[in-house]
């Protein structure tokens, strides 16, 4: 599974995708992604924290994908 992280917007109900992050992704029309919305609260944004967390994140992510994807298997049955 491949990951992104990016900054956007909601406008419309919609999330624009970056221009630099396009090429990625270009291929991925109408084919099913999974998302994760962090939504900030208050404050200001901090750039660095959130690479950090999306590095520790996607790095767990990635390692427990095949113990994520036997639970999904498990409840289709």
């Amino acid at each position: 599974m491949k990951t992104l992280a990016f900054k956007s917007k909601v406008e419309n109900n919609k999330i624009s995708i970056p221009d630099e992050m396009f090429a990625q992704v270009k291929d991925m029309n109408q084919k099913d992604v999974r998302v994760i919305l962090l939504m900030e609260e208050t404050g200001e944004f901090n750039e660095e924290a959130f690479k950090e967390f999306a590095k520790i994140f996607f790095t767990r992510y990635a390692t427990n994908l095949e113990s994520f994807k036997k639970l999904i298997e498990q409840t289709k049955e």
